[in-house]
């Protein structure tokens, strides 16, 4: 198998944001390994059998160990919360569980799927890796996987922004409708942190995060919104009193 160098050796494929928070917040202990060799991995096929771990399977893991194994960094989280503002931090911890890893068979995509620490919180879900590159969530333990981000470098430049911007003013969730943020100057789309479940666009002082819920039988989109500076504080603020005014202005700082 190609050598891979370990994310925090080689960060170069993350944008200078990503990389930033790796440098301030991340370091890499010792991964977990398949103490004993991964052809006695039994992972569970689409009938629910336990069957060997196919070598795709064992090639994605394998994967994943190399260039990720044993990281982990800190985010930090800000929002507004009946009119108070909150900030967190929570830890992210890049690990299978060697041999005790669960695996499953995915009949609706093709390939397979297997769990990983992720997130370091008490949770119903679990954290999943697909062979197809993409990370998802299982929502409650025992549900299908769920597509969360088409790979693990997009869910660390989301993280990333979600760190930046922790510092800045939240405003209310859904504060702004589709229409209003429209009015928003200045916000471009990133790309690299984006996808079809979640996307953010950024301006020097505003900052957008659209994002479907787990929810399978009400799924919805929601919006938060940050801003820094006087300028930002003041543009968003215009925006938010047009929309509540009737039709909007475009907002100027």
């Amino acid at each position: 198998m190609k050598f891979r160098m370990h994310i925090l050796e080689d960060p170069s494929e993350l944008s200078p944001r990503a990389q930033v928070l790796l440098r301030r917040t991340g370091r890499r202990e010792h991964p977990t390994r398949f103490g004993l060799p991964m052809e006695l991995w039994r992972v569970r096929d689409h009938a629910w059998e336990l069957v060997p771990a196919p070598m795709e399977l064992i090639i994605r893991c394998e994967g994943f160990e190399q260039k990720f194994g044993g990281l982990r960094y800190k985010i930090r989280r800000s929002s507004v919360v009946s009119g108070d503002r909150y900030e967190t931090t929570r830890g992210w911890e890049y690990d299978h569980l060697g041999l005790r890893s669960s695996a499953w068979q995915d009949p609706a995509r093709g390939g397979w799927y297997f769990e990983w620490t992720g997130e370091r919180v008490s949770k119903p879900c679990r954290d999943l890796i697909h062979t197809n590159g993409g990370v998802g969530t299982d929502i409650d333990g025992g549900s299908p996987c769920l597509p969360i981000a088409p790979s693990l470098p997009h869910l660390i430049e989301s993280h990333a922004l979600t760190d930046t911007v922790a510092t800045w003013k939240p405003w209310p969730m859904d504060s702004l409708a589709a229409s209003a943020i429209e009015l928003l100057d200045g916000l471009v789309a990133v790309p690299e942190a984006s996808w079809g479940s979640s996307r953010w666009r950024l301006s020097d002082t505003v900052a957008v995060m659209d994002y479907d819920t787990w929810d399978r039988e009400k799924p919805r989109r929601l919006t938060r919104v940050w801003s820094r500076d006087e300028a930002g504080h003041r543009e968003v603020q215009a925006v938010l009193d047009g929309s509540r005014n009737g039709p909007a202005l475009r907002a100027t700082p």
